[in-house]
C-alpha cells in the first residue's frame, strides 16, 4: 500500500510485507504540520490496526529533519503497535535525528540501524 494520492507521496510511500510494514518517510514528512501527519496517520490506519501487523521499519534516508510534529508521527505509530506488543524500527537516521532521539530518550523505546535491512533483520520474530 502506498500514500493514497499524489500529494501525500511527498511525504510517505509504505509496503505491507506479511507481518511488516515498511515506511519510507521523505524530508517534508520531517517538517510537516499536524493536518499533515494525521492525513498519514489515515494512510497508515489500515496497516497499524492489521492484527497480523506487528513490525514497523522507518526508512528514514530521506529525512534531514524531524520536527516535534514528525516526532508524534512515529509516537503515534508505536502507542498504536504497544498495544498489541508490535515494534517500531529506524533505519538509516542522519547524525541530526539520532542526536534529537537521543536528547528526547526516544533512541531508549526504538532502535536504530545503519540499513534497511538490519532494522528488518532486528526486528522479526525469532524462529
Amino acid at each position: 500500500m502506498a500514500g493514497s494520492g499524489n500529494e501525500l507521496a511527498k511525504f510517505y510511500l509504505s509496503k505491507e510485507e506479511g507481518p511488516t510494514v515498511l515506511v519510507t518517510l521523505f524530508n517534508p514528512a520531517g517538517k510537516a504540520n499536524e493536518m499533515e501527519v494525521e492525513t498519514i496517520i489515515k494512510g497508515l490506519r489500515p496497516s497499524i490496526d492489521n492484527p497480523g501487523v506487528g513490525l514497523v521499519v522507518f526508512d528514514l534516508s530521506h529525512v534531514e529533519y524531524f520536527s516535534s510534529v514528525g516526532l508524534s508521527l512515529l509516537l503515534r505509530v508505536h502507542k498504536a503497535l504497544k498495544a498489541r506488543k508490535g515494534k517500531i524500527a529506524l533505519a538509516k537516521p542522519n547524525a541530526n535525528i539520532k542526536e534529537l532521539l537521543h536528547v528526547t530518550s526516544l533512541d531508549t523505546i526504538w532502535q536504530s540501524f545503519p540499513t534497511l535491512e538490519e532494522a528488518i533483520g532486528a526486528i522479526k520474530p525469532q524462529a
